[in-house]
């Protein structure tokens, strides 16, 4: 589950591969199923977001969506950098799912706020608290619903990024596995969260600096989903083509890595829409390998829209909003520099 990475990232200047707390492998919902927290999520400011999930509790809402509102919500609050409400936001959510190995979606809702909650430990540095949290959560997941169960796939998969970033190999690679082998069992070989845990392993070797590996195993995986039908327009493909693109880029690659950055923005943009915050990533990178490769209008197209996005998403001093900032001053200093030389060689003859 990636709901939050402090992984390895590349940019121009902050930040190429900057991760938002939102969904990727998991099946996109209706959107007549999702809660107007969530629609709002990613496509409004956050403390819009906060404001319309607060508002939306005061209301008769079921117990599922109540979960799924204050799930929002705590990643509306870590988003603002509100760690200690995140965390007992997703502890309030948990408290109306239930572990049981006879309400399989329950188990999983229970189990990914539990993983929410540990992530989160990690995030602000309390590396030890995290560690015990996850341990004790796949304890028990383990002993309610299985070991081979999809909760128990769930939680390996966040170990095994937890202990990459912590450069712990042998119990990174251990977790990994555990999960990988839990979703092929259940789910199957090509299944969106059997990929997923493949990607996030992944991202975990770029993590432990094994850059080499990661590339292969991103090659690899976009091999596989490029040619499936089903995964056309789903948010993992993109991804897996946004690091593969990144890595293209650090490599020199950059008519493959715009290419991949291409249909990453492509699929991102069927997925959630043209204005949201996850399409802009991918305009954004778009935009600063187009610079790269000397293509400044193209580049300038890209940044500005993915500018105008996170500034009336973020404002205009988030950070995201000012790294594409940036890239795009960058960008319009090249084009004015480039203007610069015809005219200082017509001056001259």
């Amino acid at each position: 589950m990636v709901f939050m990475k402090g992984a390895w990232t590349f940019s121009l200047f902050f930040g190429v591969c900057a991760w938002a707390l939102a969904p990727t492998a998991w099946a996109q919902e209706a959107v007549s199923d999702l809660t107007r927290c969530e629609k709002s999520f990613g496509k409004e400011a956050v403390s819009n977001t906060i404001e319309t999930c607060r508002l939306e509790l005061t209301g008769p809402v079921t117990q599922p969506r109540r979960i799924k509102i204050l799930e929002t919500l705590g990643k509306a609050y870590l988003a603002q950098n509100e760690a200690d409400l995140a965390i007992s936001t997703w502890s309030e959510a948990s408290q109306y799912s239930k572990l049981s190995r006879e309400d399989q979606s329950a188990a999983e809702s229970w189990t990914r706020l539990q993983v929410l909650i540990g992530q989160t430990y990690a995030q602000v540095n309390q590396t030890e608290r995290a560690e015990s949290h996850f341990k004790k959560t796949l304890n028990t997941v383990e002993q309610v619903v299985g070991r081979y169960s999809l909760p128990a796939g769930m939680v390996q998969d966040a170990l095994g990024s937890y202990y990459a970033l912590q450069n712990k190999p042998a119990e990174a690679e251990a977790a990994f596995k555990r999960s990988r082998i839990v979703y092929e069992i259940r789910l199957g070989k090509t299944h969106a969260r059997t990929l997923e845990t493949r990607m996030n392993h992944a991202i975990g070797l770029l993590d432990m600096q094994k850059e080499q590996e990661a590339i292969e195993s991103f090659r690899v995986l976009a091999e596989i989903i490029n040619p499936l039908a089903q995964y056309k327009k789903e948010p993992i493909r993109a991804e897996i083509l946004t690091f593969l693109g990144t890595l293209q880029m650090r490599s020199e690659k950059l008519a493959e890595a715009a290419k991949n950055y291409q249909t990453a923005f492509e699929v991102r943009q069927a997925a959630f829409g043209p204005n949201d915050i996850r399409t802009s990533q991918s305009l954004n990178n778009l935009g600063v390998v187009l610079y790269r490769a000397g293509d400044l209008k193209r580049a300038e197209t890209a940044l500005s829209r993915a500018y105008i996005i996170r500034a009336d998403a973020l404002g205009s001093q988030d950070p995201l909003t000012l790294s594409t900032q940036k890239n795009l001053q960058a960008v319009i200093a090249a084009q004015n520099a480039a203007k610069k030389v015809p005219a200082e060689n017509e001056k001259r003859n």
